[in-house]
């Protein structure tokens, strides 16, 4: 019924946008040009934006985006923004596509204090907190807040598709690769998703069993992952 699309954007952002009977629901625009460029392009209309976290490669575009399509925001509060919102926050539920989709939101701080993550109907939309084989930095949190945010995602469906906000899986992977000293299985996966132009989404089920930072034990991480290379 829904259909996710990724526009690039910047140099490895994907502002995702879900599609339905030529709505749209846009997730983080760091840019415009782009967006109102494929929303042209397919005759497709924005009914709202979804922010996750405030800094500028998933905020930039807003101010455009809001002038040309009059749209609603919703957002977690933060005192920089200088456009109109509705502030969401942990356990609300919101009613999109004329309530077709309700996407509920969780508090994630780590990367930073008011990041917010939005999931339903096989969806999971993680902005900067997740990536696929990796997760995000720490910028403004701590990293036990980062630590509960992870495990506060592993309690998730297993079956979410996976949609962060940047193309690090293969750069992820080489450091896996290295970090667990030429393991084969992180190998054989570079090796299938290298030959994509995009790797995401992630499957939750595949990040909670080869995702480390899924995985708070790292030693008995690597004896799972050589155990793994025997089949």
């Amino acid at each position: 019924m829904f259909k996710v699309h990724p526009i690039a954007i910047l140099n490895d952002n994907y502002v995702w946008t879900i599609i339905h009977n030529y709505n749209t629901v846009i997730v983080d625009p760091g840019t415009s040009e782009e967006v109102i460029e494929f929303h042209e392009k397919n005759n497709l209309h924005p009914t709202a934006i979804l922010i996750t976290h405030h800094h500028n490669d998933h905020v930039g575009g807003l101010s455009k985006l809001i002038e040309t399509y009059n749209v609603s925001v919703y957002s977690p509060q933060n005192k920089k923004f200088k456009f109109d919102f509705m502030p969401v926050k942990e356990n609300d539920e919101i009613k999109l596509f004329k309530n077709t989709l309700t996407l509920k939101v969780a508090e994630v701080p780590g990367h930073t204090l008011d990041h917010i993550i939005y999931f339903g109907d096989g969806m999971l939309f993680c902005g900067d907190t997740l990536f696929s084989f990796g997760c995000g930095r720490v910028f403004e949190g701590s990293f036990e807040q980062m630590f509960s945010s992870l495990e506060k995602l592993k309690k998730l469906d297993r079956n979410y598709n996976v949609y962060c906000t940047h193309e690090y899986t293969l750069d992820n992977l080489k450091f896996l690769i290295d970090y667990f000293e030429d393991n084969e299985t992180f190998k054989k996966i570079y090796k299938k998703l290298s030959q994509r132009s995009i790797t995401l989404p992630s499957k939750l089920k595949d990040e909670l069993e080869l995702n480390p930072f899924l995985n708070s034990n790292f030693e008995e991480f690597k004896q799972l992952r050589i155990a793994k290379n025997q089949y």
